[in-house]
């Protein structure tokens, strides 16, 4: 006979494999959201070091930071939406999404530092003595979440937890 702890809820198993990729995209999401919120509230609303928009005022550097957090929160939302619903299917894969949640940090680190500063020159990083070493240390920063999320992504594929 075995015991309650070594049984294995099939359907929970089944249903994690069936929305797999909704547990990554979830995970996904939420990173990205949440390391978009924190990046700006620390980055730019506490050591103001950088703004997402500079050009054109106060009026335009407000209405900036209210898009960039909109599009932060919105991600958060929509993927604790989609987590919840993962939940009443019984199909939360947590390591899954913790790992995917990683990456879409790692993702997020990348984008606003190769695209919003590097090439469209966004916002520009103030009061940093070396700006190389900054961004070398952010982009460094976003790897190493990829790398650590891809590696939980591949252990929970292995033991489904």
């Amino acid at each position: 006979m075995v015991s309650a702890e070594r049984k294995t809820d099939h359907t929970k198993a089944r249903n994690r494999r069936v929305h797999t990729s909704r547990n990554f995209w979830a995970g996904l999401l939420f990173g990205a959201g949440t390391f978009s919120v924190l990046e700006q509230s620390i980055f730019h609303f506490f050591l103001q070091w950088h703004h997402f928009y500079e050009g054109n005022g106060l009026q335009a550097m407000l209405m900036g930071e209210g898009i960039y957090q909109l599009i932060g929160w919105g991600l958060t939302v929509l993927s604790l939406w989609v987590a919840a619903d993962l939940a009443t299917r019984k199909a939360f894969w947590p390591s899954r999404f913790f790992g995917s949640l990683l990456i879409g940090g790692g993702i997020m680190l990348f984008w606003d530092s190769l695209i919003f500063r590097q090439l469209l020159q966004l916002h520009t990083v103030k009061d940093v003595s070396n700006l190389l070493f900054y961004e070398s240390l952010w982009l460094g920063t976003g790897a190493f979440l990829i790398v650590i999320g891809w590696a939980v992504l591949r252990e929970s594929s292995k033991s489904q937890d």
